[in-house]
């Protein structure tokens, strides 16, 4: 990466700080100047800007890790990891562009000394439930040979030497129920992962071999420690935030579906708008990307038809499905957070990418992918491409008034999002139920 020293220069702030009011930057506690920089950070266009805009506000951005998705600039995913729809499964990344750069302080620094700055990232593959399960079909036993047709899509496009792979997604939704699942099927879900992960491809595409690069009872080592981190309370605690983030959403998506079952010859901005008031009044904080996901699901927008296929008055798992939407959307933003972690002192941060053979999840992650994100304290706040509200009148006014940010500060302090889900589960139902003989 290359960066010549760029001179200050006076910026106007804007004001519109949309980007940090979602699910977790709205009730963070961000100073007003940091706020403003941040802000300032993500109007930049280029690699020139970012640093000249770093550089400007160093004291407020101190603290801030910033990752940026370019068309042109930057380092290149490798070209199997752009994001694929054709598969039967998906590579995704969640950025809205396959080159990536990132400014923080320390590579501020290395460029503005040497005008360069040279760093470890890794490319990790998160695999979703779906896909995890899916495994179990192809990799049972150590000595098992593999059925060549099922695996020959995910040679091609899986076995890349710099990818890591992992099944975080998987681990912390089953995590979240483990008093429910089936402990047996998880581990064997868990198992498959890990023969995945040591399976030598190269040989078996070559010769048809049946060989792994770790000896079987490392594998199983591997696996065991793997499912009993699963269950153990200090991974419980790390990702509980993300157990109570996927309820709310779970929550914000039954009350647009029940605006949907009972108006649904309103307009789209009349429904959105109740569901403003929803935030505002009973849910008391701000999800961008999952708000827009329920506006274009009003909107009866074809990038969200398969997302919703399932949701129909009639269906007898109304409830569950609905449940797996908000974890899908949750994986989501459990992938953004991952971007922080280092797995050695070298690597900077990660691109974390999804595997998922969820069809209606693929359209989703391309309605508004991320443009930046910065982390600030290692919480993420994204920039999303578009700033979709800017189209609907009145809907700012709304959503960012001080007034309304107020009330929702005061909503969610007192909100209980259990009572919550129990009362918009009764009233789906009951919607559900109406007309029925």
């Amino acid at each position: 990466m290359n960066c010549k020293k760029s001179t200050k220069r006076d910026r106007k702030f804007s004001g519109n700080l949309h980007t940090l009011y979602n699910s977790q930057g709205e009730n963070m506690n961000i100073p007003e100047d940091v706020k403003e920089a941040i802000n300032e950070m993500f109007l930049c266009k280029n690699l020139t800007e970012h640093m000249a805009c770093f550089q400007h506000f160093y004291k407020e951005l101190k603290d801030c890790t910033f990752v940026v998705f370019s068309e042109d600039e930057g380092t290149e995913l490798p070209e199997a990891l752009h994001s694929n729809y054709d598969n039967d499964f998906a590579i995704i990344n969640i950025g809205s562009a396959n080159r990536y750069y990132a400014v923080n302080s320390e590579i501020y620094r290395e460029m503005l000394r040497t005008g360069r700055s040279d760093y470890y990232i890794d490319v990790c593959v998160e695999l979703d439930t779906q896909a995890v399960s899916y495994l179990k079909n192809i990799f049972e036993e150590y000595n098992q040979i593999p059925d060549c047709d099922k695996i020959r899509k995910m040679i091609e496009y899986l076995q890349l030497p710099e990818v890591n792979y992992s099944c975080v997604p998987y681990l912390v939704e089953n995590a979240s129920k483990k008093d429910v699942i089936n402990k047996i099927e998880c581990y064997k879900n868990i198992k498959s992962f890990m023969l995945f992960k040591a399976f030598n491809f190269t040989g078996f595409w070559n010769d048809g071999e049946c060989n792994y690069d770790r000896q079987e009872e490392d594998i199983q080592i591997d696996a065991d420690g793997l499912y009993n981190d699963m269950l153990s309370e200090i991974f419980h605690q790390t990702y509980d935030k993300f157990f109570e983030m996927q309820k709310a959403i779970y929550v914000l998506l039954l009350k647009t579906i029940c605006i949907e079952f009972s108006n649904p010859k309103k307009s789209a901005k009349n429904k959105i708008m109740s569901l403003f008031d929803f935030v505002n009044e009973q849910l008391g904080f701000i999800a961008e990307r999952e708000l827009e996901v329920c506006y274009c699901y009003f909107n009866h927008d074809e990038m969200t038809k398969k997302f919703f296929k399932k949701v129909q008055r009639n269906s007898n798992d109304l409830l569950d499905t609905i449940n797996g939407m908000a974890w899908d959307l949750t994986h989501i933003r459990l992938i953004e957070q991952q971007f922080m972690f280092r797995p050695t002192d070298e690597v900077r941060f990660a691109i974390h990418m999804l595997l998922t053979f969820d069809n209606g999840l693929k359209e989703i992650l391309q309605i508004n992918p991320i443009e930046q994100i910065v982390f600030y304290e290692e919480i993420p706040i994204p920039k999303l491409k578009h700033f979709w509200v800017d189209n609907i009148p009145d809907a700012k006014e709304i959503l960012l008034s001080d007034e309304n940010k107020r009330k929702r500060q005061q909503t969610f302090s007192e909100m209980n999002v259990d009572k919550l889900r129990r009362i918009l589960e009764e009233e789906l139902l009951s919607l559900c139920n109406e007309g029925k003989v």
